[in-house]
């Protein structure tokens, strides 16, 4: 790709230098593991799909996507499938076989990357609002500004020439909308450019089959559970899953009832492995991030995310569930603001 086909976007000369530093952070190697979060959404997965084609392209015999968890949401599962983004769970892997670690949309020592605090890592890309220690040995991009990680790998990609084919097209603009709502939520300059760059490369009939999966009938249980759980006091709505199969279902009910029209706030949970998994959306308000984190460390739990969009999860004994879903529903409270006289209202 020539440099007169790049979108005129992003800061000149930053991401020339951020590139040249990532590759020399990374090659040359023959074996190299990139991590996401445990539970990877779109974001997640297309940014290392990215970063994997980009490490071939730089001639990186082997490259491995991994997560420590297992990919539950209906989509993302479509996603994996029909664009042959090929993974491998990290129970399945060595760290002594890899020469080098690049965490993407993820960050170390968070609580949900499965990856042992004394494992070197070699790169970081991210783009939420995590601060590297000054004195960091690892490459890092953190551009906490942008509204999804495949913004910053795509930008990389042109960068670097690296051809984009219509698959990781549709991988890259598919992370970019699940992670800004489709332009809604907050994000740069750049996610937009980029976004409308990739629309016209992209596979359209690929997406359509991603947006639109088959669904098994845990789905609308779930979703008939949140409905008769959901409460709201006044602009503040909260569902309980209780036991889930997966924590995908945590976000997709919280984003599925924040659609609600006059909500401002929308929290959901629901337990997995003896965890509270949380989500918080907002409208309005940009404490989503800050309020997830603060919940997270009342209740000795890792979270945070961006100012509209935020999660976490809280560990909890096997025979405390009940009290520890009671202390998690009064911190949440607390946190948000929710006075004691607000009276309770079910949703149906």
């Amino acid at each position: 790709m020539s440099e007169t086909n790049l979108p005129q976007i992003g800061q000149p000369g930053n991401f020339a230098e951020k590139v040249d530093a990532f590759r020399k952070h990374i090659v040359p190697s023959s074996n190299v593991l990139i991590l996401t979060h445990d539970y990877p959404d779109p974001d997640c997965l297309a940014s290392a799909f990215g970063v994997s084609q980009l490490l071939s392209f730089w001639g990186v015999k082997s490259s491995v996507i991994s997560f420590g968890g297992f990919v539950g949401r209906a989509e993302n599962r479509a996603m994996i499938r029909f664009l042959n983004i090929r993974t491998i769970p990290f129970v399945l892997t060595e760290i002594n076989d890899f020469e080098k670690i690049i965490l993407v949309d993820s960050f170390p020592g968070k609580g949900n990357v499965s990856l042992p605090k004394s494992t070197p890592i070699h790169a970081v890309i991210d783009h939420h609002p995590n601060y590297p220690p000054s004195d960091a040995a690892y490459f890092n991009d953190i551009r906490k500004e942008y509204g999804a990680t495949s913004t910053i790998i795509t930008r990389y990609l042109l960068e670097a020439g690296c051809p984009i084919g219509p698959k990781l097209a549709t991988a890259l603009f598919y992370g970019i909308k699940t992670d800004t709502g489709d332009m809604r939520r907050e994000g740069s300059p750049d996610d937009l450019e980029c976004y409308k760059y990739l629309f016209d490369i992209m596979e359209h009939q690929l997406l359509s089959r991603i947006e639109n999966p088959d669904r098994d009938v845990e789905y609308f249980k779930i979703l008939n559970r949140a409905s008769e759980y959901a409460v709201t006091y006044d602009t503040i709505g909260y569902t309980h899953l209780g036991n889930v199969t997966t924590p995908d279902y945590v976000a997709e009910m919280a984003d599925l009832f924040h659609c609600l029209e006059k909500l401002e706030w929308m929290v959901c949970s629901g337990i997995f492995k003896n965890q509270i998994f949380y989500s918080i959306r907002s409208r309005n308000s940009d404490n989503a991030g800050s309020s997830a984190e603060k919940i997270a460390f009342r209740l000795g739990g890792s979270g945070g995310g961006h100012s509209r969009v935020a999660a976490g999860r809280v560990p909890f004994d096997t025979d405390s569930a009940n009290k520890a879903l009671e202390k998690f529903e009064l911190t949440v409270k607390e946190v948000l603001g929710i006075p004691a006289d607000v009276t309770e209202e079910k949703l149906i």
